[in-house]
């Protein structure tokens, strides 16, 4: 098991066959057509899906690519993934020049916590580093196999480890703060009782 898995819907699963000529744009069209169905407006993802696209290269190489994205007001983390029965060139191009046929999309809630949810995104970059995971979608017949090949996937002790070390990070920080804050307020007292006692 792993994070991955419960953000994923079947009905987000989505196979181009090699009769349907697929583009980088019309592969972001189906997602986004996915992502409305969960309640995201298809502007609103495809826009920020390509603002993301120009930041830099969101391919892995081997094949896959993974999009990702910020959503502003989204409730919980989504994927959609797309698969192509032919590979197809994408711009910017991997750094190994494959052509892709796997698009794992993913989007978060835009949060305050820039970090909230870099744990599944590293998650996802192992998950779809995985040879074996990526030779069983590539194999798959419907989408209850993605499910189930994604579901069985196991993380490495290693993300786990991070991730218990980023919580304890960010709740070293909001100590931090808080005791920051709390001394701030004891000098403001401080000073209005200096000021009260020399009048």
């Amino acid at each position: 098991m792993n994070q991955i898995y419960p953000y994923l819907s079947s009905s987000n699963v989505i196979f181009f066959n090699s009769m349907q000529r697929a583009t980088k744009k019309r592969v972001f069209e189906e997602a986004c057509l996915a992502f409305q169905m969960s309640g995201v407006a298809h502007t609103q993802v495809f826009e920020a899906l390509y603002a993301r696209e120009r930041l830099g290269n969101n391919a892995i190489g081997a094949g896959v690519t993974l999009p990702h994205c910020e959503i502003e007001g989204l409730k919980r983390p989504l994927i959609t993934i797309v698969l192509l029965q032919r590979p197809i060139h994408i711009d910017p191009p991997p750094y190994d020049n494959k052509p892709v046929d796997i698009f794992f999309f993913l989007i978060v809630p835009k949060t305050d916590n820039d970090d909230e949810y870099l744990p599944l995104l590293r998650e996802c970059i192992a998950m779809l580093e995985n040879k074996t995971l990526c030779a069983d979608l590539r194999k798959a017949e419907n989408a209850v196999e993605i499910c189930s090949a994604i579901m069985n996937w196991t993380a490495p002790t290693v993300l786990a480890r991070e991730s218990q070390e980023d919580a304890l990070e960010n709740e070293w920080d909001l100590l931090n703060e808080e005791v920051k804050a709390q001394r701030k307020e004891e000098e403001e007292s401080l000073v209005v009782a200096a000021v009260e006692n020399n009048a």
